[in-house]
């Protein structure tokens, strides 16, 4: 305990305060940035995902007109 008390809050080793807000910011960056790839990722999908839903619908529609007009 007497070497907690001589020696001063910066040589104390890497758990200074200033370390740990440092860490603390750089997980608030990257869970921010984790959040956005997250989101443009499910819009994407969505996206694409009711773009081939369309391709379906339009090409089943055609193949029904060609049916109904070889009739």
């Amino acid at each position: 305990m007497k070497y907690l008390q001589s020696t001063t809050v910066l040589e104390r080793g890497i758990l200074t305060s200033s370390y740990k807000k440092e860490i603390k910011n750089s997980i608030a960056r990257e869970k921010g940035k984790s959040i956005s790839k997250i989101k443009s990722f499910v819009f994407n999908h969505q996206t694409r995902q009711e773009s081939q839903t369309a391709v379906i619908l339009q090409v089943s529609l055609f193949v029904f007109a060609l049916v109904m007009i070889s009739i």
